[in-house]
């Protein structure tokens, strides 16, 4: 499954490779070119670019990260930047006037809400010295047991701010809440054990809700005019492929997921501009929780 599925234009791609970086990303010069259908050379412009700009950068065998040690030597960007939690959608963008060169500057405005520092600056500090963690974790079942984990990075989608981990019990990597975290403790002394395709297939994920490990399926999906003309300027998913444009400006677009929630909260929030062709299941998931819902709807009129 492939995160992005059209060829990114010269900035932003390197406005999405920073944003990735300061997520503490370890980026690979040959994946970044396979997923940014551009080659390799391409790619190490790119870095040598924002290495050009000051951003301090560690290199090994063609793979790529931030240098957290310099990063409190950099007096051109903003003390919020230094520890940047952003990842996948968590930063917005804008492009400011330039300077009187007329190069564009580029500042990162980051949501802090529902963070607490002292954890996320102790998870950045796991992440970093490459040791376990461990904390206490309710779930959405309100069970709380005690977690021992190897934090991948922090994640944020839709305003709500995630741990990706491998959880020590399961040995899998999955997201946690980053709100049901608590009495949370830095274990140095207990290294990680998190492989490097651990890491790579983290980094792929296309939304908390993906899982590599899990069997992609393909979903299509019918979208009036009004929602094909905002979806080809903002993909539903990243996976998103424009599959059959229609005279009358409708399209049908498809999408490769590996879990039913990365894709139907979205077409909940286009309701009625898209419509489930495939696969029958979930249209029948969806049509249940829309009939739920006026269900609901009609008792509360009573």
């Amino acid at each position: 499954m492939k995160k992005y599925v059209k060829k990114a234009q010269p900035v932003e791609r390197i406005v999405d490779i920073l944003r990735r970086l300061y997520a503490f990303e370890r980026l690979h010069v040959n994946v970044m070119a396979e997923q940014y259908r551009v080659d390799s050379r391409t790619i190490r412009r790119d870095l040598k670019k924002i290495s050009g700009a000051g951003i301090p950068l560690l290199s090994k065998r063609g793979e790529y990260r931030i240098d957290t040690s310099q990063l409190s030597r950099m007096s051109r960007l903003p003390s919020a930047l230094l520890h940047a939690f952003a990842s996948n959608a968590g930063l917005s963008i804008e492009c400011l006037g330039g300077s009187g060169e007329g190069i564009p500057l580029i500042s990162f405005a980051i949501a802090y809400s529902g963070i607490d520092k002292q954890i996320a600056e102790s998870i950045i500090e796991s992440i970093e010295k490459g040791c376990k963690c461990r904390f206490v974790y309710t779930n959405n079942r309100n069970i709380t047991t005690t977690k021992m984990v190897s934090p991948v990075k922090l994640y944020t989608a839709k305003g709500k701010w995630y741990l990706l981990a491998k959880e020590d019990t399961t040995a899998q990597v999955r997201p946690f809440d980053f709100l049901k975290i608590r009495d949370f403790t830095l274990l140095a002394n207990t290294p990680q054990d998190l492989t490097p395709e651990e890491i790579v297939k983290a980094n792929r994920r296309a939304s908390i809700w993906s899982n590599d490990d899990a069997m992609p399926f393909d979903v299509r999906i019918y979208a009036s005019a009004y929602a094909t003309r905002y979806l080809k300027e903002v993909p539903l998913h990243p996976s998103q492929q424009l599959d059959m444009p229609h005279n009358d400006g409708t399209a049908e677009f498809v999408y490769t997921i590996t879990h039913p929630m990365e894709l139907l909260p979205e077409i909940k929030n286009w309701l009625p501009h898209l419509h489930i062709i495939e696969p029958k299941l979930l249209r029948d998931s969806l049509r249940e929780d829309v009939e739920q819902y006026l269900r609901e709807m009609s008792e509360m009129d009573k």
